[in-house]
């Protein structure tokens, strides 16, 4: 049985959405474990799996095998022992702040280009036989005979992402739907859906911002000619959306790799 520790310091959607894929990786490697995490300025803990035991930050079990740092370490984790664990992961991904662990750490880059010991990407919440299909996604909507479905998705950190998302138009043709778990979006929203990635693959059209989740969504499950992409703010999304043409399209979440990756890294060190 394995304790596997998770800490991020990230607010908005994205990192907590990472944290819920990485556990459901290990689930589907089979592994016999215990997931904590410490997630304390999230604004989305509602969406964490069952399964995932919700820590204060600082609160650990007795006994730590692997501790997981999602995106960038700070003072908090740079203070601690490390004798507090065996083997230390450092998960990075592209982004304006710059992203330091300490040397003991063996980081893991979830992004083409990025800098790590090894690359391992997407690490996304929503695996092929999760897709929701067009008949289920226009139940869900309610939507009746062949029209098109348009899903302007967005669920950043900050209100000001959400217009930049939302006010963009679809062709006459399509009906529009704005999806969000935002907590900014609750009077402007149609429909609060998570996770949105599933219904990516059942639309004709989406929209979204331009963060690692939802643009490794898209690259895994939409049709990228009536996609169109957002910077909305945060991270390095412009790199990502001036790239992506360049980048392989997705192959659906490899989270399941990640954690079979991290349990033999540490049976080895």
């Amino acid at each position: 049985m394995l304790n596997i520790y998770v800490y991020t310091k990230g607010t908005g959607s994205g990192h907590l959405t990472r944290i819920n894929a990485i556990y459901k990786g290990f689930l589907r490697s089979g592994t016999k474990f215990k997931f904590y995490v410490s997630a304390h300025r999230s604004k989305y803990l509602d969406f964490l799996e069952p399964g995932i035991i919700l820590c204060k930050k600082g609160e650990f079990p007795k006994k730590i095998d692997i501790f997981i740092c999602d995106w960038r370490s700070d003072s908090f984790t740079d203070s601690l022992p490390k004798n507090l664990t065996k083997t230390w992961i450092g998960i990075r991904r592209l982004g304006k702040i710059k992203s330091t662990f300490p040397k003991h750490y063996h980081v893991i880059a979830i992004e083409p280009e990025v800098k790590g010991d090894v690359c391992i990407w997407p690490i996304i919440n929503t695996w092929p036989d999760e897709l929701v299909t067009k008949r289920e996604l226009k139940s869900l909507l309610k939507v009746k005979g062949d029209k098109k479905i348009g899903l302007l998705c967005e669920n950043g950190a900050y209100p000001k992402h959400l217009d930049k998302v939302f006010n963009n138009n679809l062709p006459k043709d399509v009906l529009k739907f704005k999806i969000s778990n935002s907590p900014f979006s609750e009077n402007d929203r149609d429909l609060s859906y998570y996770p949105v990635a599933s219904l990516f693959k059942a639309a004709d059209y989406i929209i979204i911002g331009g963060g690692y989740n939802s643009f490794h969504e898209a690259l895994s499950y939409a049709n990228m000619d009536n996609t169109k992409v957002i910077n909305v703010g945060g991270d390095d999304q412009a790199i990502r959306i001036k790239k992506f043409t360049e980048w392989p399209k997705g192959r659906g979440s490899q989270a399941h790799v990640l954690a079979k990756y991290i349990i033999d890294y540490h049976k080895k060190h």
